[in-house]
């Protein structure tokens, strides 16, 4: 009798037991048909995921997708009525390059098809794409239908992919979308150095930088270069180095054929970008790249990584969130069944693929740290190519989710792979799962003793805020006793919060180590493990991700300009718009609500000096922190708003601005005038040549200086002067107006400068004088001048930038090579198979 708990435990181990008929009956499938199956239940899952929008009339408009369309409103209305893209566009900022707001790949390439499919049915057309590719790149490198299920929700249903939707970040999902697709191809052609694989690689590339968020195009790019570093030491190490070095060259052949593939419209934007606040450019002291502080803000504090684990560990998003970061949406939750398989491939998988994958997952982490891990991330800053070129750190989580998932795939894999290494292998992924439960019952338990529960300095923000909204002192002790009160309170709302989400993460560890046991005394067979432990990842990720996008983050079914308000002022405004002959003619500020430079909403009606947008011209970028804003009051200065053609200005009812009267007033807002704003397009006779920026600026400031009169300009336009007085000639008509093309009647009795109120962009921007082509000068610091001689002329200034014609017409070439040769090749081995 003593013996037999020990034949028992010797039997429950034994790998060659008989076992039910049904454990074999997914086996005995076709491959074809599995895939069929596990494909069609991440459709179904899309669907229903998106049931809302699919079968209930809602809809996804997030915030940015309004402030986009709003900013694209110019543009679109053109693209509407002529057929042609704006380029540049009239509304926001006082005029800018278009390509960064309403300017689409115009070559169809396989992305094109997708975006068919997503004017009737966004999201899932491309929801389905990613949780395809990240389905059909595990099964390339395990062989194992489940486990790719197993990462394509673990990577799809991270709560970063609901909440980028939610708010409208739809590019940047679509560029994590087709991310999988990319490391796909960049796999194939390491394990088939061929032209077919290298011209797949472009394909891919192309798709992902067609997405238009460029930053996860790098971010995998920089995982792909890790890879590359990885197979090439192992080349060398087991002396393989031609094979190697055919994967190397179709990899550059295929870069190369995508960079092409994408010359519109990549070329046009980054031209642009060499003008911008995220290039280099002279008014930025000829630095290239974002500026570090602002490079780092939205960086992860180490604390908050524990929202991997714990989802709402920092209170979720905003305004229950308390972390250091300004505000979020909500964490970067992959669940503790996800990270528990991941380590489990880490310790026992040694492969080099796994090894790749946890480097880069480790490196990604760090990186999104930003300024809290400066020993790392300053020395990329300074060195690393591209590095200092993005911002919000916490980005690099997006896509170390992607290579977690494929890590935990890869772990689960393992599990049912290797027969002979059962054992072990469950006795590793036991100790791990225990080794996870014990952290999370740490972290619950000494939760008030780690966490503090509180934003640094959120007590006295409060005491502030509340002292100045009351008119009260802010150390009042009764303020200071009731913001203490809130705060305790606020404190112990989100204890709970942690609370709940650590229960409800050793939940989720203790079930899956129960379908761990039934495995173990193999009740389950291998791939129901799998299907288990996905099944779980859903019910996880699906239950987060639905506290930021469900129902009530939707809208009923309607057009995006829907939820753009329009006020009495608008039509008022519309209406001295018409008044003064169309567009052209003068600018708006809306002073409504927050800073003009981050509210969009005027520019879907007006020409605006305001609007929303991530990567200005670097001279208007200047404009706004050294001219627009009065340091003394804290007010729009007036000579900022005459230099730009500001004629009206949206303030509060009751509120006022030097030198403007009340030309409209309602019971909210009051619209004021001003008499003294330039005119969009006038002649001067005097001139002022001031070379250097700096001083430039700070004699655009100087009030002896009338703008009237006198343009300061960068260079000499070799005229003499001929002042304007009652008995000279010089009329200026507006005589066309529009994003590619202004054309004005100028009529003058000597030769004098036509200041033209738009701003100052060289790279596409040409004028004539009657057909002649003459100098763009810059003028007044950010706008343009061009001499006109004595008499009557036609003055035009069209916008045709080159790299938008030769861009064109190289991704068009590339695209039929590229697109061409596949075809050809898999015709070719149709054929030979026949």
């Amino acid at each position: 009798m003593a013996a037999t708990p020990a034949r028992s435990r010797q039997v429950r181990k034994s790998p060659l037991q008989p076992l039910p008929a049904w454990h074999t009956r997914w086996g005995q499938l076709p491959a074809s048909r599995q895939h069929a199956i596990c494909l069609l239940l991440l459709l179904v899952l899309s669907l229903v995921f998106f049931a809302p929008i699919h079968f209930g009339g809602k809809q996804l408009i997030g915030s940015d997708t309004v402030n986009w369309r709003a900013m694209a409103q110019s543009m679109i209305a053109y693209r509407d009525s002529t057929g042609h893209e704006a380029l540049w566009s009239t509304n926001a900022f006082a005029g800018m390059p278009g390509y960064m707001i309403s300017y689409p790949a115009l070559v169809p390439q396989v992305d094109t098809l997708l975006n068919w499919l997503r004017s009737w049915l966004w999201p899932t057309s491309h929801f389905f794409a990613l949780l395809a590719g990240t389905y059909v790149l595990l099964v390339y490198l395990t062989r194992n239908s489940w486990a790719g299920v197993l990462a394509a929700v673990a990577y799809g249903l991270t709560t970063y992919i609901p909440i980028l939707l939610k708010v409208g970040h739809n590019s940047k999902f679509i560029a994590l979308a087709f991310a999988p697709w990319l490391v796909l191809a960049f796999v194939y052609v390491l394990q088939q150095p061929r032209l077919l694989s290298g011209l797949l690689f472009a394909i891919a590339l192309a798709a992902n930088l067609r997405a238009g968020h460029v930053q996860i195009t790098y971010y995998v790019a920089f995982l792909l270069g890790l890879w590359w570093l990885a197979r090439g030491a192992g080349a060398w190490r087991s002396r393989q180095l031609k094979a190697f070095a055919q994967a190397t060259g179709w990899l550059a052949l295929g870069s190369a054929l995508a960079v092409l593939m994408v010359a519109q419209p990549y070329w046009p934007i980054y031209e642009y970008k060499q003008h911008t606040i995220r290039g280099g450019h002279e008014a930025a002291g000829g630095g290239e790249g974002l500026d570090w502080e602002y490079a780092m803000g939205w960086s992860q504090a180490p604390g908050e990584l524990v929202t991997l684990l714990v989802a709402d560990a920092y209170g979720g998003g905003s305004p229950s969130y308390w972390g250091p970061k300004p505000f979020t949406e909500g964490p970067h939750y992959v669940g503790g069944i996800v990270l528990w398989l991941a380590l489990l491939a880490l310790w026992k998988r040694r492969e080099q693929t796994v090894w790749v994958l946890g480097l880069g997952a480790l490196l990604m982490i760090l990186f999104s740290l930003g300024s809290y891990f400066p020993l790392l991330n300053r020395l990329m800053f300074a060195y690393f190519p591209l590095f200092n070129a993005f911002r919000v750190p916490e980005t690099w989580l997006s896509t170390a989710a992607l290579l977690l998932a494929l890590l935990a795939a890869l772990g689960a894999a393992k599990l049912v792979e290797a027969a002979a290494e059962r054992q072990d292998l469950l006795r590793a992924a036991y100790r791990l799962l225990f080794g996870l439960v014990a952290l999370v019952l740490v972290l619950w338990l000494a939760r008030g003793s780690l966490f503090a529960f509180e934003r640094p300095g959120e007590a006295a923000q409060i005491a502030q805020q509340v002292a100045a909204a009351n008119n009260i002192p802010a150390d009042d002790p009764r303020l200071l006793q009731a913001v203490q009160q809130y705060v305790a309170q606020q404190r112990a709302e989100r204890s709970e919060l942690f609370s709940r989400d650590a229960l409800r993460t050793l939940a989720f560890l203790v079930l899956a180590g129960g379908f761990l046991w039934l495995y173990d005394r193999q009740r389950l067979p291998g791939w129901g493990l799998l299907v288990g432990l996905a099944l779980l990842v859903t019910i996880d990720l699906w239950g987060v991700g639905r506290r930021h996008l469900n129902a009530e983050a939707m809208v009923e079914a309607q057009e995006i300009t829907d939820l753009i308000p329009a006020y009495s002022f608008d039509r008022f405004l519309l209406e001295q718009q018409q008044k003064a002959g169309g567009l052209g003619h003068f600018r708006v500020l809306s002073l409504e609500r927050g800073s003009p430079m981050t509210n969009a909403r005027p520019s879907y009606y007006h020409e605006s000096i305001g609007g929303y947008h991530g990567a200005k011209l670097r001279l208007f970028q200047d404009y706004i922190d050294h001219i627009f804003v009065d340091p003394a009051t804290g007010l729009p200065r007036k000579r900022a708003l005459d230099l730009l053609s500001t004629r009206y200005v949206v303030v509060p009812a009751g509120a006022a601005l030097p030198g403007m009267h009340v030309v409209y007033e309602d019971n909210q807002w009051r619209v004021l005038e001003n008499p003294d704003a330039l005119p969009r397009a006038f002649l001067v006779g005097r001139y002022e040549v001031v070379p250097q920026l700096e001083a430039h600026r700070q004699r655009l400031l100087d009030p002896t200086l009338n703008l009237r009169e006198t343009v300061l300009l960068r260079e000499d336009p070799g005229l003499a002067e001929a002042p304007i007085d009652s008995a000279s000639t010089a009329r200026v008509r507006l005589e066309r107006f529009g994003p590619r093309m202004i054309v004005w009647q100028v009529e003058t009795d000597a030769p004098r400068l036509l200041v033209v109120d738009e701003l100052y962009y060289p790279a596409g921007w040409q004028a004539t004088v009657d057909g002649q082509p003459v100098p763009i000068l810059q003028a007044n610091y950010l706008l343009r001048a061009v001499p006109v001689p004595a008499g009557q002329h036609t003055v035009v200034m069209k916008f045709e930038p080159q790299s938008h014609r030769w861009g064109l017409r190289i991704a068009a070439i590339t695209t039929v090579l590229v697109y061409g040769g596949v075809l050809l090749l898999l015709g070719l081995a149709w054929h030979r198979r026949r």
